[in-house]
């Protein structure tokens, strides 16, 4: 499970900005057809991208933002 975890946090840009740019574009068409929770969604997916991007440069880069999340969850381990 967190081998997974830090593969995905490791290889941030290469599904957050794919997913960042659907979304963006199905928000749009869904806003253009007034169908509000689908667009939601789409606007969530975004959030979530644009954290995920902003964290990974943030901590800098991949074996950065890896050990820097591995740190992070070490405080909350009792």
């Amino acid at each position: 499970m967190k081998t997974e975890l830090y593969f995905m946090i490791r290889h941030t840009p290469f599904w957050a900005i794919p997913i960042l740019l659907l979304s963006g574009e199905f928000a749009y068409l869904f806003w253009l057809r007034k169908k509000k929770t689908n667009v939601k969604i789409c606007i969530l997916f975004m959030l979530i991208s644009i954290t995920a991007l902003s964290w990974y440069y943030y901590a800098g880069g991949p074996d950065k933002s890896v050990k820097k999340f591995m740190k992070w969850q070490r405080t909350f381990e009792l």
